[in-house]
């Protein structure tokens, strides 16, 4: 199965390139790592439950906004380099990528296109799932509980996560500063449209299985909590951005897939 095989391909790609991965995460990721501890918002990563620290007005929002910021900007630069090394083999630096601020800019105005389109993609699909919902979670129950997830993950979830699949050339294309329209990215990703449906459910199932020691490790230790889910955020973001770049380079380039 071809959305399979991109994942399969994408995961490939980090791993036999394992050296240029670091020199162009590890310091920026490093960094994220002291200043969360610095700052005390180990819980970005944990999805630790924050409900009691914004009732008693404990929640640092500033260290959380800043925190936000130098993820934003670290995934921007890291993504942006990614893109450049598999696509153009543009070599990165011994420590960090070249901070590439055109490209960056680029890939951030056709990031914030991207998201605005799939927001309002979302929302007639959010409110369908609303409705199908919405019965089961008024008489909550383990078995409803699952039901109405299960509802949002078919009705919202896996429609839009594969409208983003087919979309997502724009991306690493800005990246490339070759900037590509929504409508030729649509129609470069058009002969596969079963292919992103698998890929999409095997994202999310890699995502979630490599994410659940945290809460395993949050009854022993929430710094080791902390350390799993950090190095796993680290994971997904290399190997996400390295399923766009496959789609890239499969379905724009016309690269064979290596799997």
């Amino acid at each position: 199965m071809k959305g399979l095989s991109i994942l399969l391909h994408a995961i490939g790609m980090v791993t036999s390139n394992l050296n240029a991965a670091l020199r162009i995460s590890a310091v920026l990721m490093g960094v994220q790592f002291v200043l969360a501890i610095l700052l005390g918002v180990q819980f970005l990563y944990t999805g630790a439950d924050t409900t009691n620290m914004i009732m008693s007005g404990a929640y640092p929002y500033g260290s959380a906004g800043l925190m936000v910021i130098i993820q934003a900007v670290s995934a921007l630069w890291i993504a942006v380099a990614w893109h450049r090394f598999v696509l153009r083999e543009e070599e990165p630096g011994a420590a960090l990528p070249v901070f590439n601020s055109a490209a960056i800019l680029s890939y951030l105005w056709a990031g914030i296109i991207f998201v605005l389109v799939l927001i309002v993609v979302a929302i007639p699909f959010g409110i369908l799932a609303g409705m199908l919902a919405a019965p089961l979670m008024a008489s909550p129950t383990t078995g409803s509980a699952t039901v109405s997830g299960l509802i949002l993950f078919l009705v919202l979830w896996l429609p839009v996560t594969y409208i983003s699949y087919r979309l997502s050339p724009i991306l690493p294309s800005a990246a490339l500063q070759e900037r590509m329209p929504l409508k030729e990215a649509w129609y470069a990703t058009g002969a596969s449209g079963a292919a992103f449906v698998v890929l999409a459910v095997a994202s999310v199932l890699a995502a979630w299985v490599i994410n659940l020691p945290v809460m395993l490790l949050a009854q022993i230790s929430t710094f080791l909590a902390f350390v799993w889910a950090f190095a796993a955020q680290w994971a997904v973001l290399l190997v996400g951005v390295s399923v766009l770049t496959t789609i890239y380079g499969h379905y724009v380039e016309k690269r064979a897939l290596n799997v």
